[in-house]
């Protein structure tokens, strides 16, 4: 006998942790910078990446011949976030602690940048699975998400570094 997997379920607060998240690790970079920019560019930069690649695998998906539809791809993205959220959250009071116990910037940048990726990773891992039931497995449609996911973090790497090396100067 199996044990079912729920549904998976766009929890408010999942989606609210998702939103609180990347202002929080901003506010941790804020502490150790010299300006609050932070706040406001970490979440432009998570969720500016979101929006601007999102569009991108769908598109390729279709164009593979192997697209869900646009409201499965909504749905698993919205659970993804929210996972992203969940995780994030998780990893918010080791970062704070450990980056406020430092004294060296170089220790918030990393501690930030492993919460951030970690969460990331998680959230690519989810959305993945949310996606799977929906198209039919096949190398291409597993070959388009894993290019989509390595050109997502890409973007999001150097956008990323940009800001921190900037704040941490």
């Amino acid at each position: 006998m199996s044990i079912a997997e729920p549904a998976p379920s766009l929890s408010p607060l999942a989606l609210a942790l998702a939103a609180a998240g990347p202002i929080a690790i901003g506010g941790i970079l804020a502490v150790h910078g010299t300006s609050p920019t932070p706040l406001v560019a970490v979440p432009a930069v998570v969720f500016g990446v979101v929006a601007a690649t999102a569009p991108a695998l769908y598109i390729a998906t279709a164009a593979a011949g192997t697209a869900p539809s646009l409201a499965t791809v909504v749905r698993a993205f919205g659970v993804a976030i929210g996972a992203f959220g969940i995780a994030l959250a998780g990893l918010l009071l080791p970062a704070a602690f450990l980056s406020l116990s430092s004294t060296s910037p170089s220790t918030t940048f990393v501690v930030a940048t492993a919460a951030l990726g970690g969460a990331g990773l998680l959230a690519l891992r989810r959305l993945g699975k949310e996606l799977a039931p929906a198209r039919v497995t096949s190398l291409t449609s597993g070959t388009v998400f894993l290019v989509w996911s390595a050109a997502t973090l890409g973007i999001a790497g150097r956008l990323w570094w940009d800001l921190a090396k900037e704040v941490m100067s």
